[in-house]
């Protein structure tokens, strides 16, 4: 008709439905790997909180999560809409917060731990909580 040449692609079935796949995965993650994410996420809201308590309400020392909650440095809804159950604990100028999944091996596998360094550990640890000699994520 004037237009050219015309051609054909030939490919496997199976190598297109996995193109898919692969694709959709990213952009859709599993529910588990959401949860996740957002329990990183959420850790690294709790550390900026504590930063911003010690130089405020704490007078130099972190503050604990009723502490927290109470300043509205972090919201209930955070904890309260979380797959993961979140604890910190505070010692003069150090804290720590632990997240661990609240049914293992349904809304998550991985356990993390964040502190005053600001770096996020963790890994599958059975539902129990992570801690600082965990691998960094």
């Amino acid at each position: 008709e004037g237009f050219g040449p015309l051609h054909e692609l030939h490919l496997p079935k199976n190598l297109v439905l996995m193109a898919v796949a692969g694709i959709s995965g990213q952009v859709n993650p599993p529910p588990m790997m959401s949860n996740e994410t957002r329990a990183v996420s959420s850790l690294y809201m709790i550390a900026s909180a504590q930063f911003q308590y010690k130089q405020g309400k704490g007078n130099g020392s972190y503050g604990t999560l009723e502490q927290l909650l109470a300043e509205k440095m972090i919201s209930k809804e955070l904890l309260d809409e979380s797959s993961y159950k979140f604890d910190i604990t505070t010692s003069g100028d150090k804290f720590e917060v632990t997240a661990v999944p609240v049914e293992y091996g349904k809304t998550g596998i991985k356990s993390f731990f964040i502190d005053q360094t600001f770096q996020v550990r963790g890994g599958d640890r059975n539902g129990a909580p992570a801690s600082s000699s965990d691998p960094p994520m």
